[in-house]
């Protein structure tokens, strides 16, 4: 008589989801491990075992030349994030975007080669940058004040190295209110603005 659990008949709910994902996603091994809370080597072993039952375990490549853009999930995401804002770490992009950081480098330089973002997109490395950098851009400090908030000694040449790396760093312009005055309010201000003058 034997001991132990009987041979499954079939997957589990898990194993078929963790199957799929592995199918249908640029998820590697290590990170359906993270995922799903196993080891790497439980996750070869339930896709080992799904072989054997007939699934298919082929992961998608990522090939340039069947590569289409618009129709990519991945790169619409991404051109959403760039047109939002261009200052951003390559960390903090994988991160929005829940992918590794393998894929997300692969599509960034196929939006680069096509130019639908600059060059210069997603480069800085550093999260504390970014947000120096955003705060010098939106706020009106100097770059001396930036540089202390921040703690960088001499931010006015990271921002001329920036600025000559091509990365849009200038100020966002704030527009004066403009009042649109009547004719006839415009001389009675004047009028009253002459008077007081003598």
């Amino acid at each position: 008589m034997g001991r132990g659990r009987k041979p499954a008949k079939e997957l589990s709910y898990r194993d078929k989801k963790i199957v799929e994902r592995y199918n249908s996603s640029f998820d590697t091994m290590p990170r359906l491990a993270k995922k799903y809370r196993i080891s790497k080597q439980r996750i070869f072993e339930i896709l080992k075992r799904a072989e054997g039952f007939g699934f298919s375990t082929k992961k998608p490549k990522l090939s340039s030349r069947h590569h289409r853009i618009h129709q990519c999930e991945v790169c619409t995401k991404i051109l959403q994030v760039a047109q939002k804002d261009n200052l951003i770490t390559k960390r903090k992009l994988t991160q929005m975007l829940n992918i590794s950081e393998g894929v997300c480098r692969w599509h960034l330089n196929q939006l680069k080669r096509a130019s639908y973002v600059s060059k210069n997109f997603a480069t800085i490395r550093s999260d504390r940058l970014v947000q120096a950098l955003q705060c010098y851009r939106n706020d009106s400090f100097s770059p001396a004040a930036v540089g202390r908030k921040f703690g960088y000694k001499n931010f006015y040449s990271i921002l001329s190295y920036q600025k000559k790396k091509g990365l849009n760093v200038e100020r966002l312009l704030k527009s004066p209110i403009v009042f649109n005055l009547n004719q006839e309010e415009e001389i009675a201000i004047f009028n009253s603005m002459s008077q007081t003058e003598f």
